[in-house]
Formats: structure tokens, sequence, C-alpha cells
């Protein structure tokens, strides 16, 4: 069946942000006096909150500490929600396509409702989107609340709407929600990691969902 509502994630999907995500990670670690971790370690949790990343980073810092590498982050201008944030090539020439096509386009994100907003100004994406939640405004992948909350929004069921993200925990929000989902190995995870999943294909990039979509 085909979808009528399309929810993308952000970092990793849309935008190129993978290294610049990790970079700022490691640095805050070390601005807040703790040792930087390993760059497999923070790629694998890429698409969680923020939150939930630092706490499983720094599993034995206190509340305090996380919130205190939650603000370096968020802060930093290494961050790219702060400074160059890059969507792949391929991203704006998709999403016209889609929406001249008469997808309804939204938003879900690990991202908190500040570092989104700025993301979408940043990059000048603000009509194509119906719709954007963010884990500062839902419970975090893979919970199934984002789905929830955008097909509430637009009057959709999660049976009529398509999940495109390059983490486990994008496809696992989807299956968790009874959507399909789509993959695009342009991210945090591998293609193994992605086609372990649920979802109706592994895509190389968004450059290919078109074509996909129209064969549904």
């Amino acid at each position: 069946m085909q979808p009528k509502l399309l929810i993308f994630d952000w970092d990793g999907t849309l935008a190129d942000t993978t290294n610049p995500i990790i970079e700022t990670v490691q640095q805050a670690f070390y601005e807040c006096g703790l040792a930087k971790p390993p760059a497999d370690r923070i790629r694998n949790l890429i698409g969680r909150s923020l939150m939930q990343m630092m706490q499983q980073l720094a599993p034995s810092a206190g509340m305090s500490k996380h919130e205190e590498l939650v603000e370096t982050y968020a802060a930093h201008y290494l961050n790219p929600n702060n400074h160059n944030m890059k969507l792949f090539d391929s991203a704006v020439p998709c999403l016209n396509t889609l929406k001249g096509q008469g997808y309804l386009l939204a938003v879900a994100t690990g991202k908190g409702r500040t570092g989104l907003d700025r993301a979408i100004g940043q990059t000048g994406t603000a009509h194509f989107w119906a719709a954007t939640t963010c884990a500062s405004e839902q419970p975090s992948k893979p919970a199934p609340e984002m789905v929830f909350a955008l097909c509430d929004a637009l009057g959709l069921m999660p049976s009529e709407t398509l999940v495109v993200g390059d983490t486990t925990y994008d496809l696992q929000m989807a299956a968790n929600a009874k959507a399909s989902a789509v993959a695009v190995a342009t991210g945090a995870h591998t293609k193994a990691q992605l086609a372990a999943e649920p979802c109706l294909a592994v895509l190389d990039g968004l450059a290919e969902l078109p074509a996909l979509l129209a064969a549904l």
C-alpha cells in the first residue's frame, strides 16, 4: 500500500552530521573533565536522545554531570545545529519530488526542539514539513510515540506511514508503531545493522527513495 505520510529522521538521513556529532560529543566530554568516548561507541548511540547518549556513555557519572554534558554539547561551536548544518546533496531534490507527488512530509528526530528548529532554519526546509516532533517532546526512539504524535497531528494512521531513517532505532520505532520503514545507509549504522531490522529496503541514499515508493 502506498503511504500517505513520510516521516524522516534528521541526522544521518537528511543531514550529513554523523562525524560532527561524534566530534562534538568527544569535545563536550573533554571540556567536562571526562575521557573522550571512542567514536564507535558514540556512533552506535546516534539516534537516541542526547541525555540517553550521555547517560550510556558515562554511566557512572551523576545526573548533574550528565546535564553538564548535554548543556556543553548543545552550546558547542562544533555542534552542527549551531554552525554549518549540511544536508546531503540528494535531500532537497528528493523532498521536492515527494512533496510534488502529494506525500505529506514530517520529521521525527532525537534532537531537542531548539536544535531541530535551528537545523530547519539553517537549511531553509520549513516549507517541506507538515509536522515535526523530537526527543524533548516525546519518548526517545525506539519508542513509537513520535510516530503516534505525528499521525495524530495529521489525522492519519501508522499503517498509512513510512519512516525513513539511518539507524536501527528509526526502524525499531516504526515497527513498534506498526508503521513501515525504509533505511538509508548514509549515517551512523551499517548496512548489515540496518538489514537486520524490519524494513522494506536498505537504500544507498535518498536519491533512490522516489523510485522505491513508485514501485510499492
